[in-house]
């Protein structure tokens, strides 16, 4: 949408409005339907703000029910009138520190904040792994093999983000379907007894009120914010905010699927969403070409779905992050009824995703194929669209992928390597009971074959076989994202 839509968009939302003045510095504010300027907050009250655009100073009075959640957060974030704490900021984050058990916060008179210093040396402070490194972000998580006790419960995942080197997110995800220890099972079955279900809800409801009061109790008490119904909307369930020294901490726990900690900057930086001529030029710089025939998308973000079955959810994320997209894997499979333990209907997923991604100004569009092969696959792979491909992902197929990417790695002649192999497919046998997706991401046309990525961490990031193998599996479901 241009910015003249846009304008009028915005004219056509103007009220009079009488409220505290407030000064920021410009931010991009996003509308419900994925609209953007960039401008100022000048005054906010309970319905409403006026923000003064940066191109001509102009200023717009915006609905709060239109605003997305990140400028909920932001205008949440904002200092009120309250009298100053007698508590110093780096005693209060020293605080929240040893609340969290993890040296979170740089409380160094000179230190840089957690938003200013190097994203990667805040992730080694943190003891996480590198999860996923490409060209303008980076991602560190860790599932701890024994939960991280934090604000008196238990955390099984600790993940850290940042954009153009600077970090953007931490995020500690406490009680949640994928990783309670409820539904954890070595038989490969799906049921979740009643009870397992009733234990789950149980802790996620008192572990919600244990982090709020010790979040509480370790900071002064003007951190603690009012939270707005427009707020609720956007974060359905139990909320709580709070603020301190630049860092927002928005608690959520949605009914039924997870408890998280999210910390972000109280002043958002998010971004322009690129137009669909921008982001088709992005995708189209960012495949890969080498010397040997391989045309592969390599850049894509990687996401570590962990020790459990959300491989729909972590694949989505992937996709959306690679397109400009913000997600997380926990919020997607909440949204596209991921069961207890894992386990998403590739179907309930899309459903569930539409909106946010018809937000974004894009969709998920299915595509079908006669076969898989690398003629087939082109036309997406050459505009950098990876494609989602449902599979049966059976033990005999991920051993052939393993020993055969390594052996190609060093292969002397790889026209001959692939001949050789060329019908390892007449091997494998599907089965329904290891359903699984995964992404399309490469092709070479003089070889025959495919490359494929695993959100299963780095070591999974791009296998090769042979098209024929990856057909004799293939579950004959594909989507693409399409602008």
């Amino acid at each position: 949408m241009t910015n003249r839509v846009l304008a009028r968009k915005l004219l056509a939302a103007l009220v009079a409005v009488s409220a505290l003045q407030l000064h920021a510095a410009p931010r991009v504010w996003t509308d419900r339907d994925g609209r953007t300027v960039e401008a100022e907050l000048v005054r906010a009250d309970s319905t409403s703000v006026v923000i003064r655009r940066a191109a001509d100073g102009r200023e717009f009075t915006l609905p709060r029910d239109r605003l997305s959640p990140a400028d909920l957060a932001f205008l949440a974030a904002q200092p009120s009138p309250a009298a100053p704490s007698a508590v110093a900021p780096a005693d209060a984050l020293a605080a929240l520190n040893r609340a969290l058990d993890l040296p979170l916060f740089s409380t160094a008179p000179s230190a840089a904040s957690l938003w200013d210093g190097p994203p990667a040396a805040i992730a080694a402070r943190l003891k996480l792994r590198p999860e996923s490194i490409t060209p303008g972000a980076e991602t560190w998580r860790v599932y701890p093999r024994s939960p991280h006790t934090a604000l008196d419960a238990p955390a099984y995942m600790l993940a850290l983000r940042s954009e153009e080197g600077r970090t953007t997110e931490f995020t500690l995800m406490f009680t949640n379907r994928g990783d309670h220890p409820a539904f954890a099972r070595t038989d490969g079955a799906r049921f979740v007894s009643p009870s397992a279900v009733k234990t789950f809800e149980a802790d996620l409801a008192r572990d919600f009120q244990t982090v709020r009061q010790n979040l509480a109790a370790a900071l002064p008490p003007e951190a603690v914010l009012e939270v707005h119904p427009s707020l609720r909307r956007a974060y359905p369930g139990d909320l709580a905010l709070f603020s301190i020294d630049r860092h927002f901490l928005l608690l959520h726990a949605r009914p039924g699927n997870l408890l998280a900690l999210r910390v972000l900057p109280s002043v958002e930086t998010s971004v322009n969403r690129l137009s669909d001529d921008q982001l088709r030029q992005r995708l189209r710089e960012r495949v890969t070409r080498r010397d040997n025939g391989d045309v592969v998308l390599d850049r894509i973000p990687m996401v570590d779905q962990g020790p459990k079955g959300y491989c729909v959810p972590a694949t989505f994320e992937r996709v959306l992050r690679y397109a400009g997209i913000p997600a997380d894997l926990y919020d997607l499979a909440a949204l596209g009824g991921t069961n207890h333990g894992g386990g998403t209907h590739v179907g309930t997923m899309i459903d569930g995703l539409e909106r946010t991604v018809r937000q974004a100004g894009r969709r998920l569009e299915k595509i079908s194929l006669k076969q898989l092969t690398p003629a087939a696959l082109a036309r997406y792979i050459d505009e950098g669209r990876p494609v989602l491909w449902s599979l049966s992902s059976i033990p005999e197929f991920n051993q052939a992928a393993d020993a055969y990417t390594k052996a190609r790695a060093t292969a002397a002649d790889l026209h001959a390597f692939a001949r050789e192999k060329r019908d390892l497919g007449k091997n494998l046998e599907p089965d329904p009971s290891y359903g699984h997706v995964c992404l399309l991401i490469g092709y070479n046309r003089a070889t025959g074959e495919l490359a494929f990525s695993d959100s299963w961490g780095p070591t999974f990031a791009e296998r090769w076989l042979p098209a024929s193998a990856l057909q004799a599996v293939s579950q004959d479901e594909l989507w693409v994202l399409n602008f």
